[in-house]
Formats: C-alpha cells, sequence, structure tokens
C-alpha cells in the first residue's frame, strides 16, 4: 500500500504541497478574499463634486461670483452619487457649504459697506459739509 511519503516520516510529503498550509497562490494572480474574480475597481470621486468645492473656494475671493457655479455644481453632484454610488459625497457637501457661504458673505459685505455709505452721507449733511 501507498500513502503518499515514501520517505518514511522523514523530509516532505509526497503528493499533498508544501508541508503545514494550503499552498501558495493560484497560479493567475493573487489571493481573492471575494470569490468573484478579485476586489471590486476602486470608485473615483465624482468631477462635479471636485469642482463644486474649487468654485466654493474660489468664491470667497472672487465675491461669490463663482459661489453661483458651486452651488448649482454642487447640487447636481450629489444628485449623480446617490444615483451612481460614486465617492465625493463630502466633496460635494463641503462645495456648497463654502458656496453658500462665500454669497451670504459677501451679501453682507455690501449691506455693511452701504450703510456706512449711507451713515456717512447723513453726517455729511448734518455737519454743515454737505455735497
Amino acid at each position: 500500500m501507498s500513502y503518499g511519503n515514501q520517505s518514511g516520516g522523514y523530509g516532505p510529503p509526497g503528493g499533498y504541497g508544501p508541508p503545514g498550509g494550503y499552498g501558495g497562490p493560484p497560479p493567475g494572480g493573487g489571493y481573492d478574499p471575494y470569490g468573484y474574480g478579485g476586489p471590486p475597481p476602486p470608485r473615483g470621486n465624482n468631477g462635479m463634486a471636485i469642482a463644486s468645492l474649487i468654485m466654493g473656494i474660489i468664491g470667497l475671493f472672487t465675491c461669490g461670483v463663482t459661489s453661483l457655479v458651486g452651488i448649482v455644481l454642487g447640487h447636481v453632484s450629489l444628485n449623480q452619487i446617490k444615483r451612481t454610488g460614486e465617492e465625493g459625497r463630502g466633496l460635494g457637501i463641503a462645495g456648497l457649504i463654502l458656496s453658500y457661504f462665500g454669497i451670504v458673505g459677501w451679501l453682507l459685505l455690501l449691506v455693511f459697506a452701504l450703510m456706512l455709505g449711507w451713515w456717512g452721507l447723513g453726517v455729511a449733511a448734518t455737519s454743515g459739509y454737505g455735497l
């Protein structure tokens, strides 16, 4: 009778593969923990979410002009991310927050400047140095 190991108990066993393990990786590639041909490919970030973030940042310095574009891109990107499952939801939300903050901040600054100008005109009119 033959039971695989013919060396009398010493040396590698015959016909069973490497000792103490299940063998090496399969010949065509590495270990597949998912059992479906490899890990799923990484999902990329949504391009509109990235553009929304960039427009929101730039809008802080350009009187909120690009913030309007950032708001539109942010809402469109969040809808796309919900539908397709892409990454970048945080980028889209950050772009929306910065865009809204840019518009509100610049509007408050404009209102403050107008009030300061009206106050200055009132002071000049009542002090005798009118226009």
